[in-house]
């Protein structure tokens, strides 16, 4: 009968790459973020997508994560898509800042960053969860260049593993909460941010609602 046995180091060798592949991730996020229901606010608003944002890829090789490919840019700005146009009267794509050869007034600009995505997996936690976070500053620009705000926004998503199949299924949901989380509150924390008050009072002339600016020059 032919001897089957294979030497340790590659017997190692092979169940270390089985593990690795079991580790690995290859995901396309793809994710609907629902519309915030908010008041409009009565300004026309442009809007500035950076090349790192639109190809936004979250990518790590360590020993812990092999071969981690998270591709989240289309969904990043599907988010600012689907909830800016519910906070502004108007919304309009620029080519960058300062604006130049655009049609149409705008009061001001806003210029999303991605900073980070960060996520956690069951048996990094020792839980049932899938984790996700992602951190974006945000700034506000005059169309002219000249930044008004800038303000973090972050969002957090979980997902049990209890319903989904796979590590694929549990980050992806995982990372769709954590996109609606940001969604929201950027929507909802807006009009908070102080220097963004301030400014919305120069712009609107609103003292009744921007009682706390008004008097304040942006």
């Amino acid at each position: 009968m032919p001897n089957r046995s294979f030497p340790v180091p590659i017997l190692l060798a092979a169940l270390f790459l089985a593990s690795a592949c079991t580790q690995s991730v290859s995901l396309k996020v793809d994710t609907e973020v629902p519309t915030p229901v908010v008041a409009r606010i009565p300004v026309s608003m442009g809007v500035y997508y950076e090349d790192a944002l639109r190809n936004y890829v979250y990518e790590e090789d360590s020993e812990d994560r092999p071969d981690w490919r998270i591709e989240s840019g289309k969904s990043q700005v599907d988010l600012f898509e689907q909830v800016l146009p519910s906070m502004f009267q108007n919304v309009s794509h620029v080519n960058g800042i300062p604006v130049t050869g655009v049609e149409g007034h705008m009061d001001g600009v806003l210029v999303p960053k991605v900073d980070e995505m960060q996520f956690a997996l069951p048996t990094e936690t020792k839980s049932e969860l899938y984790e996700a976070w992602v951190k974006y500053t945000m700034r506000l620009y005059q169309p002219d260049g000249k930044l008004i705000a800038e303000w973090p926004v972050t969002g957090y998503g979980k997902s049990s593993e209890e319903f989904l199949k796979s590590k694929d299924d549990g980050l992806q949901a995982a990372i769709a909460l954590a996109l609606r989380d940001a969604g929201a509150k950027l929507a909802i924390g807006f009009d908070q941010v102080a220097d963004v008050r301030a400014w919305l009072a120069a712009t609107t002339k609103d003292c009744q609602k921007y009682a706390d600016q008004c008097g304040q020059k942006n």
